[in-house]
């Protein structure tokens, strides 16, 4: 692999020091009991580590709150969207309903952290449960394929979903178009949904930092399958000897052998694992770009270009999606068409001929992910709304 000099300066972590407000109840007397039900890591993706932020999360203590965890997680390979469930999925969610329903009686508040496929079949039960014995339950479902999930489903347990979704007390998709369209899907009212966005821990953004000169050394962090855009990616900086790429991540069985055999060939480009859950900032910070050009169809707010933004890393990323609205036009990053991988050589180079450009989109960045800290998402908003609900009878 060539060595390309790194040009970014250390970065030193600090909490964040966000304005937002962050709700403090009464903890003298016993702590009211949250019970979660959601991926943990193993696999480490998207919806894992959004789940173990918020059960590492230190607001919740401080508010008086105890959390109590049934996880969701099959483990072992990543899945991939139109993955058929099989006879061990069906044993599996009987057994994780059956934990579920031991512990519901001891909670005040449930909060349900979900995929499309896992909240249209065992989150039709769990939704009726907690509304059975009376405990508010807030739904977040993962990414942005939830409609297409409901739309592709039989008439007869479409409507069994859409009625169970119905009665949930909140539902937190992640971006503002997909509560649109939530909304109308469920013939809701827009009021009853709060968009709630993946979360950047607070220790992961960077105190004082220096962007630099973008040195060509680029990062994939994330599941490494195609429709992240990974094999964009390698043909992008193929034959380049000012780039480079080390990719970061779980590989899908589907695409491993042939993404391997890719890198093989690139000395420009280098395989190094898993990162460890809340490490994917820390590692982003070491480099001069995130790239994500991904076309998944169950693309929702990626963790892992927030994290980039924490660390005051400008990305390459894809117009698919709400990635632009993350992004900006050459705001906080430069947006490609997906499959394009002359047009992500194109944006790095312009980063490289640049270098205005490359600092301001760093600077913007940083400091735009300040909303997203865990501090203004957990500790003010989804803290905020736990009071509320149990402050208030149910129905």
């Amino acid at each position: 692999m060539h060595g390309l000099a790194g040009t970014r300066a250390a970065v030193r972590p600090r909490p964040v020091d966000s304005p937002a407000p962050v709700v403090r109840i009464m903890t003298a007397m016993e702590p009211r009991r949250v019970l979660v039900l959601g991926p943990a890591p193993p696999p480490i993706g998207g919806d894992t580590v959004s789940t173990r932020y918020l059960l590492r999360s230190r607001y919740w203590a401080e508010n008086g709150f105890a959390l109590d965890h049934v996880d969701t997680s099959g483990g072992g390979a990543v899945r991939l969207t139109h993955d058929p469930l099989s006879a061990r999925d069906l044993v599996r969610g009987l057994r994780i309903l059956a934990r579920f329903l031991r512990r519901l009686p001891a909670a005040d508040v449930v909060l349900f952290w979900g995929n499309s496929r896992f909240l249209c079949t065992l989150g039709v039960p769990v939704i009726h449960a907690c509304r059975l014995l009376r405990r508010p339950v807030v739904v977040k479902p993962f990414g942005s394929f939830l409609p297409e999930r409901l739309r592709g489903m039989p008439a007869p347990w479409r409507a069994v979903a859409r009625g169970a979704l119905r009665r949930a007390d909140a539902l937190l998709p992640e971006t503002e178009d997909l509560a649109v369209e939530l909304a109308g899907l469920l013939e809701i009212d827009r009021a009853r949904l709060t968009v709630y966005p993946n979360v950047v821990p607070d220790d992961a953004f960077a105190a004082d930092f220096d962007p630099g000169r973008f040195g060509g050394r680029c990062v994939f962090v994330g599941q490494v399958k195609r429709e992240k855009g990974i094999f964009d990616i390698l043909a992008a900086i193929g034959g380049r000897t000012d780039l480079s790429c080390d990719v970061w991540g779980q590989l899908a069985p589907r695409d491993a052998k042939e993404f391997l055999r890719a890198v093989e060939r690139l000395p420009n480009a280098a395989y190094r694992g898993e990162t460890e859950p809340g490490e994917a900032a820390a590692t982003i910070a070491g480099y001069d770009a995130l790239l994500l050009p991904t076309y998944h169809e169950g693309e929702g707010n990626p963790a892992v270009l927030l994290e980039a933004f924490a660390a005051g890393v400008p990305v390459v990323a894809s117009r698919w999606k709400n990635l632009p609205v993350l992004v900006g036009e050459e705001e906080r990053g430069l947006l490609v068409p997906p499959r394009d991988p002359a047009a992500i050589a194109a944006a790095l180079d312009r980063y490289r001929d640049e270098p205005g450009l490359y600092r301001a989109v760093a600077l913007a960045a940083r400091a735009w992910a300040e909303r997203f800290s865990e501090r203004v998402v957990i500790g003010g908003l989804l803290v905020g709304l736990v009071c509320e609900l149990i402050g208030r009878p149910t129905n």
